[in-house]
């Protein structure tokens, strides 16, 4: 093993095992199956190596070893899985928020202060209103910065100043940075300051976007491997975003909206029983 890598950002960093270790926990590993991985990647990584190279060498062994547990560990993978544009994703957010009690609406136009705006998902709970924005980005390294925090916020209060100079209510009003990456210091910095709420890959440090689909198990159906890139499309074009979603189906339904045999349906399912199990 070497001593440097480079990290999704193009930036050379020294190779720190414990970032391995805590990754693969974060996953669902036992700490002895985080060093069982890290033993098989010491020898295999290479001076230089990306830290995609690394991730794809622990997929592989995981897939071997502990499918359950490779398939929880690309779950970020699957999060940038859901196609070129940011569409699926905002549903899919929707989707989650549905679960943990609020009621939503996708791809809202608003009228603000000054000028309209899409708003991406509109959540509503008790006496709350939030109006996300939801930024997709199918690359590793591409961050929410400090310049889409200041949008977000500045499209927010826009939108609130326009509703309470309609309405006087009891009702609380929130801009929300929804991302499936991460959102830079600067970012979060600035969305602290303004009370700006942030959902994002690794932030915050514990109520995170992880947090809120592991904890229903709320998996896009991309994390699964044995539904072609074609099959994920149908899906998401039926609205078929969750693999909760495909476990309520009988086999005979997938196979049809899939156009597949029921041998394929049973690899399917299995994948999904192992994953929910």
């Amino acid at each position: 093993m070497k001593d440097h890598i480079i990290k999704s950002n193009g930036n050379l960093e020294t190779f720190n095992e414990d970032k391995i270790i805590t990754s693969l926990i974060k996953a669902g590993a036992t700490p002895e199956q985080a060093s069982g991985v890290l033993d098989y990647l010491k020898p295999e990584i290479s001076e230089g190596a990306s830290t995609e190279d690394i991730h794809n060498l622990a997929l592989q062994h995981l897939s071997k070893v502990e499918h359950k547990l490779a398939l929880k560990y690309s779950l970020k993978r699957a999060m940038m899985s859901m196609g070129p544009q940011g569409f699926v994703f905002e549903k899919y957010i929707a989707k989650i928020l549905d679960k943990y009690g609020y009621s939503t609406k996708v791809g809202q136009i608003l009228k603000g202060c000054c000028v309209d705006h899409e708003v991406d998902v509109v959540a509503k709970k008790d006496n709350m209103v939030f109006f996300i924005e939801s930024k997709y980005h199918n690359h590793r390294g591409i961050y929410s910065d400090v310049k889409t925090a200041l949008y977000v916020h500045a499209r927010f209060v826009d939108i609130e100043k326009a509703i309470k100079k309609k309405d006087s209510n009891n009702i609380h009003y929130y801009g929300w940075l929804v991302t499936n990456t991460k959102a830079t210091s600067e970012a979060v910095k600035y969305a602290s300051c303004v009370k700006l709420k942030v959902l994002a890959w690794q932030y915050p440090e514990v109520k995170n976007l992880q947090y809120y689909i592991e904890k229903k198990k709320l998996y896009p159906i991309s994390i699964l491997t044995t539904i072609t890139k074609n099959q994920k499309e149908v899906l998401f074009d039926s609205g078929v975003l969750l693999v909760q979603e495909l476990v309520s189906m009988d086999a005979d339904e997938i196979m049809r909206l899939l156009s597949i045999k029921k041998i394929n349906t049973m690899k399917i399912l299995n994948e999904i029983e192992i994953l929910l199990g």
